[in-house]
């Protein structure tokens, strides 16, 4: 490895290699297009006229987040100056996840890795499967396009088994209907003598849980060592307390900071219990990486400050306004989710039990919007008078023939902590709320929809 410095000895200015570090080391759905924006429609400095709700897709950086990265960053560029690239990105990698550990309550011997993206994730954990293993996973739509592929790691000898957890009709699966076909696959997998990876997703694109985590259990606890078990919460919408839970389960959890936690994209971390030994493809140092990791935590550490009353009852009041303006529009219809539920893994409930995501479907004269037209209105959204970010659609099926996606309000830990600074903030988000969904009615009903 060269001790020469390259991304830190830059004659730009700060803001300029803040904003290039935001939008490197992943792939080239971070590539800006000719508007300064990337694929989910975010630039990488601050735009505070957008009011962002859109924390299961992507968020654009708050102002507060990239003045601090600003200075973060000029404190790299001057310890670069006593110090090589590499010692000085190992050090700062390692400080990050021991501060995770730290703020999660892990112990000391749970082992953090970072990786780009989700997608990423997986393949790093594919990549050390045994030959010919049966991975059981939730079909992409709720996941991710990438995810399977990512899984298979271009081994034809790697069978995925999705599972569906909608009806054509949109409607969803019930969980005893989800954990019955996956433990038939697990047993099948069992049966011809192949290593299972069992992908637990806590919580889908639509605010999911699939398999139950009680069903995860009782086949870990059967098979043991051959059955591994991921849970993809790569949405980051579960508690500390619920996070430790599963590794105390000896499942590996996948997590981001661009999706909850309303970072820039393209900041993954994997924490394995303690006897599981991942090992890294990459070493190399990734600034644009630790840049985004940075982020993560500081809304992680703004966000663990609150009490868990506090955000549930913050929770609670959004969930209240979202409710009630879906069901009284016509241009609205709430797509149906199953209830957050962990049985037998953690027997104190917290926030993370709380809907955050709020997938909806559009109508415009009592039809469903197609999947065309639904897309259409994400991509007008950002250019009304009122900018504004939702999440992107979710294909879920059909309604009265017509192939329909579901748009989804979000509710982020960055919103959560604005709400909670004053009876004000709280109140003001609430009114933006209104404006999103009055926006998108607008839009709806324009001629170019």
């Amino acid at each position: 490895m060269s001790k020469t410095i390259t991304v830190l000895k830059s004659a730009r200015s700060l803001r300029v290699l803040t904003a290039e570090l935001l939008v490197s080391g992943g792939d080239e759905r971070l590539r800006l297009n000719t508007q300064g924006i990337n694929k989910y429609n975010c630039p990488p400095t601050p735009n505070e006229t957008i009011l962002s709700f859109s924390s299961s897709t992507a968020s654009t950086i708050s102002s507060e987040n990239f003045a601090s990265l600003e200075q973060y960053i000029a404190r790299l560029q001057n310890d670069v100056k006593k110090t090589d690239e590499l010692t000085l990105y190992e050090r700062e990698t390692e400080r990050q996840k021991t501060e995770w550990r730290s703020l999660l309550q892990c112990s000391s011997r749970t082992h953090v890795l970072f990786s780009p993206s989700g997608t990423d994730v997986h393949a790093l954990i594919a990549a050390q499967l045994p030959e010919k293993t049966l991975i059981i996973m939730v079909e992409a739509n709720e996941t991710g396009s990438g995810v399977a592929k990512a899984l298979a790691h271009g081994n034809n000898e790697v069978e995925v088994v999705s599972i569906s957890l909608r009806l054509s009709n949109t409607t969803p699966r019930s969980m005893d209907e989800c954990d019955a076909q996956v433990t038939a696959q697990v047993e099948k997998g069992m049966t011809q003598a192949r290593h299972v990876l069992l992908v637990l997703v806590d919580q889908s694109k639509t605010g999911m849980i699939a398999p139950s985590p009680a069903c995860a259990m009782q086949l870990k606890a059967r098979y043991g060592e051959k059955l591994t078990v991921l849970v993809d919460a790569c949405q980051f919408r579960v508690s500390a307390q619920t996070l430790r839970a599963y590794l105390a389960q000896d499942f590996m959890v996948a997590t981001t900071g661009s999706k909850f936690l309303s970072a820039p994209s393209f900041s993954a971390m994997l924490f394995l219990p303690e006897k599981t030994v991942v090992r890294s493809l990459n070493n190399s140092p990734n600034w644009g990486l630790l840049a985004r990791m940075e982020v993560a935590l500081m809304q992680y550490r703004v966000f663990s400050e609150l009490s868990d009353a506090k955000i549930c009852s913050i929770i609670a009041d959004f969930t209240q306004v979202i409710s009630h303006y879906i069901a009284s529009s016509a241009t609205f219809s709430p797509l149906p989710v199953n209830e957050l539920k962990r049985d037998r893994l953690i027997d104190v409930t917290s926030w993370d039990v709380m809907p955050t995501i709020f997938p909806f479907i559009l109508y415009k004269n009592q039809q469903p919007l197609s999947r065309t037209q639904t897309l259409a209105c994400y991509h007008q959204l950002p250019l009304q008078d009122m900018p504004c970010q939702i999440g992107q659609p979710v294909a879920c099926g059909e309604i009265e023939g017509i192939e329909v996606s579901a748009l989804r309000f979000c509710l982020s830990s960055r919103i959560i902590a604005q709400a909670a600074q004053s009876t004000y903030h709280h109140n003001q988000l609430i009114y933006n709320t209104l404006r999103v969904f009055a926006s998108i009615e607008k839009l709806v009903a324009s001629d170019l929809i």
